[in-house]
C-alpha cells in the first residue's frame, strides 16, 4: 500500500503546495484584470485582446468520457455505477479531490487539434465558493478502472500543471484548457490513460459541479479540429 500511495502523494504535494508546473502556451490566469496589457483572461489563459480561444474555421466536437471516477481523501469517491452525483472541488470537508476522466478520441496528428477544453457544469443552487478555487490538471499514467479506483488505489499521475481557478461567482460552465494534453494523444504514448483534474481543500463550500447522474450534462471534452 505504501508503494502504491507514494506516486499519488508526490503528485498531489506538488499540485497543492503551489509547486505545480506551468503548462505550455499563453500564461494561466484566474480572472479578468490579471493579465498584462494587451491581453485578456479567456478560458483560463491570457490571450491577446480580441483573440478567440479556438480558430473560427475549426470544427467543434463534443465528447463524453468513456470512463469517469471521483477520488477524495475525505468525501464521496467512486466510479462506474458508484460515481457520486456531484463533484466538490476545493471544499474543506472533501479533502483533496481528483476527477479522473478517459476519452476515446482518435487523434491522427498533433496539428489536427486546434484547441481542447474540459467542461464542467456548476450544480444549480449549490453554495458559491467564498473565493477562487485553484485547479490543476495532470496526465494519468497508469491503466485504471472506474469501478475499482479509491484513495488507496489511485493511478499514478504525471507532475500536475496549473489550470487556473473557478469561482467565486460560479454561474457559467467552467472550461479548462487541456489543448496540449489532447495533442499528445496523437503520439499514442503507452502511459496516456486520461486526464485528472485536481483540487485541494481550500474553501468552506468549494465549487460544486454536476456529474450528469441526476441533472446536468456531466463532464465533457470540447475539441476543435482543423
Amino acid at each position: 500500500m505504501r508503494a502504491l500511495l507514494k506516486p499519488l502523494a508526490i503528485s498531489l504535494a506538488a499540485a497543492l503546495c503551489g509547486c505545480a508546473q506551468s503548462p505550455p502556451g499563453p500564461p494561466i490566469c484566474s480572472e479578468p484584470g490579471t493579465c498584462a496589457e494587451g491581453r485578456t483572461c479567456v478560458v483560463g489563459r491570457c490571450r491577446p485582446n480580441g483573440g478567440a480561444p479556438a480558430p473560427v474555421e475549426s470544427r467543434r466536437l463534443v465528447l463524453l468520457p468513456d470512463a469517469a471516477a471521483v477520488v477524495s481523501s475525505a468525501g464521496p469517491s467512486g466510479g462506474g455505477d458508484a460515481l457520486p452525483e456531484t463533484l466538490s472541488l476545493g471544499r474543506s470537508a472533501s479533502g483533496s479531490v481528483s476527477l479522473l476522466l478517459h476519452f476515446a478520441v482518435p487523434i491522427a496528428e498533433r496539428g489536427e487539434v486546434a484547441a481542447a477544453f474540459l467542461i464542467l457544469d456548476p450544480l444549480a443552487g449549490a453554495p458559491q465558493p467564498g473565493g477562487a478555487v485553484p485547479l490543476q490538471i495532470a496526465r494519468i499514467l497508469d491503466p485504471w478502472r472506474p469501478e475499482t479506483v479509491s484513495w488507496g488505489r489511485h493511478p499514478q499521475l504525471d507532475l500536475p500543471e496549473k489550470a487556473g481557478a473557478v469561482g467565486p461567482s460560479l454561474l457559467a460552465p467552467a472550461r479548462i484548457d487541456v489543448t496540449h494534453l489532447v495533442r499528445l494523444w496523437a503520439e499514442r504514448r503507452p502511459d496516456d490513460h486520461g486526464i485528472a483534474v485536481l483540487a485541494d481543500a481550500s474553501d468552506p463550500f468549494g465549487a460544486t459541479f454536476s456529474l450528469g447522474i441526476t441533472e446536468g450534462k456531466g463532464p465533457r471534452l470540447e475539441v476543435y479540429v482543423r
